[in-house]
């Protein structure tokens, strides 16, 4: 009997450069029409958590009046080409929805994640997602991938994690000691990579070691 593997993949990489290309949006926004972006707004206009965008928006409903304009900004930016993202890493997803279930991890909704691959030009259907809403709420941070875990009813030793961010990485090793097999990919030049279960330089030697992971369990 085969188990079934299931991989995750953090796609926030991705939002998070549409993110900085909207913050120089804003930039743009704050100079044209003399107005105060703090700080605070820039990352919950971000953030996952929908109730912090909505308090947002009752606290600086002068700035709430530009969302539109934003976005026409950066549609058309994207139409014109003016927007480039490295997607590398996601170019070897269809070699691994062969082989695991794939569970993607991002905080847009399922539908406006499809809208924005395909707009990239990127051929990859997402049909399962976990919000980082649900699993940021894990407390430690470091125990989002657990949670996860419990929420897929995923078995020990079948789930391999694909992050790069200083919570992925913390974690991956905190759920390994609670027997879960997490592959770990970050950026070569992390000064955290002592907290990875696997390092990896290249998105070919990442894709290499995936697969080569199935290839021991058969």
């Amino acid at each position: 009997m085969t188990i079934e593997k299931t991989l995750i993949i953090t796609l926030d990489d991705f939002i998070f450069d549409l993110y900085k290309i909207k913050n120089m949006i804003w930039n743009r926004i704050e100079t044209d029409y003399q107005i105060e972006i703090t700080d605070q707004f820039r990352m919950a206009y971000y953030d996952a958590h929908l109730e912090k965008r909505e308090k947002l928006g009752r606290e600086y409903p002068k700035i709430a009046i530009y969302f539109n304009e934003v976005e026409t900004i950066f549609n058309e930016m994207i139409d014109n080409g003016q927007v480039e993202i490295n997607t590398e890493h996601l170019t070897y997803l269809s070699q691994w929805n062969k082989i695991y279930k794939l569970i993607y991890c991002t905080n847009l909704k399922l539908d406006r994640m499809n809208n924005l691959l395909k707009r990239f030009n990127i051929d990859i259907e997402i049909t399962h997602l976990i919000s980082t809403k649900q699993v940021l709420n894990a407390k430690p941070e470091g125990d989002i991938y657990l949670k996860v875990a419990r929420l897929l009813n995923i078995k020990a030793n079948t789930l391999t994690v694909i992050d790069s961010t200083l919570n992925g990485i913390q974690a991956a090793y905190l759920a390994n000691t609670k027997g879960l097999f997490l592959a770990q990919f970050i950026e070569a030049n992390s000064t955290i990579k002592k907290f990875a279960y696997a390092h990896f330089k290249q998105s070919s030697d990442l894709n290499h070691y995936v697969l080569n992971l199935i290839s021991q369990s058969e």
